[in-house]
């Protein structure tokens, strides 16, 4: 009638009167003989208690050294065992933020790729966090910002990045990694306010895969170099240390100025030097650099900036103002070869141009001449 058999519909009735259900009931086996004993689970959920961030390798390991008697299980069904009695902290679901942008696109020029980053944060020496963003140019590895902010937020980075395309123009593409405000990952395509008001600019987005910052290592190596040199220590404060991230940004790439067995003096910003209780005018060119200066004799020093000799100081002249004598140079030393026009002209020697058009007009003028490239000489 219900399409069933005469059994199983009584074993529903059955079911019914006992249950006051009828839901299918499991089929697994009430016993199994691999299944470990209780003893032993007890011994693994103890050990588990009492080293709360052992795995299961660990736990075997100490298991067979204090109990070798035993048949221990292996590793997965130790896991398994710490997982269904609750002892296994499940992981948080991590996603991913799509797209992936790869292969990146190659920086041949400035403005081809910027690469914008946060670096690790640290507290300054008032105890308050400081983040430090930078933003570097790919090709030319130019740090083009480092700014030291207390929160980061996507209103302190927009006014980064104004200033930036004011000063540089639109890059083609900006490379960050995944985390706010340059995407997210709960956004549809990870975009964020601030990453789409870069694509809305007509700049590409780029992002590294996670947990590979090698993506992305010319940005990190210049943040080992920015640590090594401004954070280590870290400063007082954040202005102090914003200080200190434009004095290496801005930093002076040339080398310091040496100068062995010499008397160093640096030029005041009016070109001048203090010489033996007088002001020396050197040069209003030099102003802030280093000079040194050689004593020669009684009377004169010589005056260097790096491997050029500026110049000589006469100690017995009273007007230092009138600044250095200046080495000469000897013009007999650099004669010229060129002989002058008007000289050629009363000598009666031309360019060997014109003697040698004259010469063959005089040729072709007698028949039976040979004609050559050289003035034939009258003999004697």
């Amino acid at each position: 009638m219900f399409g069933i058999s005469r059994q199983t519909g009584y074993k529903w009735v059955r079911r019914y009167r006992k249950e006051r259900s009828v839901e299918e009931h499991s089929r697994r086996p009430k016993t199994n003989p691999n299944t470990t004993p209780a003893r032993l689970v007890k011994l693994i959920l103890s050990q588990r208690k009492q080293f709360p961030l052992w795995g299961p390798v660990p736990i075997r390991k100490r298991l067979q050294t204090h109990w070798p008697h035993y048949d221990w299980p292996a590793v997965s069904t130790i896991g398994a065992i710490l997982k269904r009695h609750g002892m296994v902290k499940a992981r948080r679901t991590r996603y991913r933020v799509p797209p992936r942008t790869q292969p990146f696109s190659h920086c041949r020029e400035p403005n081809d790729v910027w690469c914008v980053d946060f670096k690790g944060q640290f507290a300054t020496g008032d105890g308050r966090l400081c983040y430090p963003l930078t933003v570097m140019d790919a090709a030319s590895r130019y740090l083009l910002a480092c700014v030291a902010f207390h929160h980061p937020t996507l209103e302190n980075v927009r006014a980064v990045f104004v200033e930036l395309f004011k000063k540089h123009g639109l890059p083609k593409a900006v490379r960050s990694d995944n985390g706010e405000p340059f995407a997210s990952a709960s956004a549809a395509a990870g975009l964020t306010q601030l990453s789409a008001w870069w694509a809305r600019l007509g700049i590409q987005l780029e992002r590294i895969d996670p947990g590979k910052p090698q993506q992305n290592g010319r940005h990190e190596r210049m943040h080992l170099t920015l640590k090594q040199a401004t954070c280590s220590p870290p400063k007082k404060s954040l202005w102090w240390q914003q200080r200190a991230f434009e004095r290496f940004r801005t930093h002076d790439p040339l080398p310091a100025l040496h100068y062995p067995f010499a008397d160093v003096h640096r030029v005041r910003p009016d070109g001048t030097i203090r010489l033996n209780q007088r002001r020396q005018f050197i040069s209003t060119s030099l102003a802030g650099e280093l000079i040194g200066l050689h004593t020669l004799d009684e009377r004169y020093v010589q005056v260097l900036y790096a491997d050029v000799v500026l110049g000589l100081i006469d100690r017995g002249n009273v007007n230092a103002k009138e600044g250095l004598i200046r080495p000469r140079v000897d013009l007999r030393k650099h004669r010229s070869t060129k002989i002058p026009a008007a000289k050629n002209a009363r000598s009666g020697l031309g360019p060997r141009k014109s003697r040698v058009a004259k010469m063959r007009t005089r040729q072709r003028s007698k028949p039976g001449t040979l004609l050559t490239n050289t003035p034939n000489r009258r003999h004697r």
